[in-house]
């Protein structure tokens, strides 16, 4: 997929880039990212207290986006709503990338849509790759110091890919 068209978000990324103060990195890499209605609910008025409930809001990168007509049901027969909505928004708007961190979405956005998928650990590469943070493996532990769950598989892969030690 060719590197135009918008940058998609669900929550799960922008939700753990908060929670490590990293958030920011979606706008520096990105320079926008369109956020479904759904997935912004979930972060701003249900995620109330959590990360990026405040900070989502006042991203002036993020573009609450409404998806509409809604999605088709059988998008989403097993996902959540934000996924749901990710994805149609994805794939309505040419988005030459999706954020996401679910792995059943995930699957979906690739095998079914062909989408170019990204988790927050690729967010993390991403920014070490163009000079915005020195090292992700801090980050990497931080988000699971915070309950965030990584696959050993995904750690080292990540590491691996930022040039850093696979511990």
């Amino acid at each position: 997929m060719p590197d135009q068209g918008p940058v998609v978000a669900n929550a799960g990324p922008l939700i753990v880039l908060a929670a490590v103060g990293q958030l920011d990195l979606v706008g520096r890499l990105y320079g926008e990212a369109l956020v479904p209605e759904a997935v912004f609910q979930e972060i701003t008025a249900a995620g109330a207290g959590r990360p990026g409930a405040t900070e989502l809001p006042a991203a002036t990168w993020a573009v609450r986006t409404p998806v509409d007509p809604p999605p088709d049901a059988r998008v989403g027969e097993d996902l959540g709503r934000g996924e749901t909505e990710a994805i149609t928004l994805a794939v309505r708007c040419g988005a030459r990338l999706i954020l996401l961190d679910d792995r059943r979405a995930r699957q979906v956005a690739r095998v079914t849509y062909g989408l170019r998928v990204k988790g927050a650990p690729g967010v993390l590469v991403a920014a070490k790759k163009a000079g915005f943070l020195p090292s992700v493996g801090p980050f990497l532990e931080q988000m699971r110091a915070k309950g965030y769950f990584l696959a050993p598989a995904v750690v080292e892969r990540a590491l691996r890919e930022a040039g850093e030690s696979v511990v």
